[in-house]
């Protein structure tokens, strides 16, 4: 567990599901982040039993809700080096509490956390027209780093781009 001035972030427990389920049903929230909205509760549950299983999408608690989830992810090791101490991030949040530095808070003690426990840099992809979250990121101290089209097939609205941003310990903003 993770704890900051306002949020915290924890694993997930099943007890989760209907706060998860307030945001991951609104596509606003979830087509920004790549996926489609949840249409159940079930579903929801099968999400949130998923995360508590695989420890990689962790909740970001405010006032004892959960109001989005943080995920991190082992990334593919590098052709060039073979190095595996990187992870790239993902993250969605209940737009209730947009622009109200939640996110950021929670981005800070994870991104923390993973420098503290050797990972030497981390990713985030997000598509360009996420203007809110490319300004998180930049905030953060990531820096763009190329964009790529993603593959048939995994956005509603083909073609669709991804930018990629990185961050390196040095360039951390706490």
């Amino acid at each position: 567990m993770l704890q900051g001035p306002r949020v915290t972030v924890r694993p997930f427990v099943l007890a989760d599901t209907d706060d998860y389920f307030a945001y991951a049903r609104q596509k606003k929230v979830t087509m920004a982040a790549g996926m489609p909205p949840l249409l159940t509760r079930e579903a929801a549950a099968n999400h949130v039993q998923r995360f508590a299983r695989e420890q990689q999408d962790l909740a970001l608690v405010y006032q004892m809700h959960v109001i989005g989830n943080i995920g991190v992810y082992p990334r593919a090791l590098s052709p060039e080096t073979g190095d595996d101490m990187t992870r790239e991030i993902g993250y969605i949040l209940n737009p209730d509490f947009w622009h109200q530095g939640l996110m950021r808070e929670g981005l800070q003690l994870v991104i923390a956390d993973q420098f503290a426990h050797g990972i030497r840099a981390i990713w985030a992809g997000v598509f360009p027209d996420n203007q809110a979250s490319i300004h998180l990121l930049k905030r953060l101290g990531f820096v763009f780093q190329f964009e790529v089209p993603l593959p048939r097939g995994l956005t509603e609205h083909q073609p669709r781009d991804e930018q990629y941003f990185r961050l390196l310990p040095k360039q951390f903003e706490k």
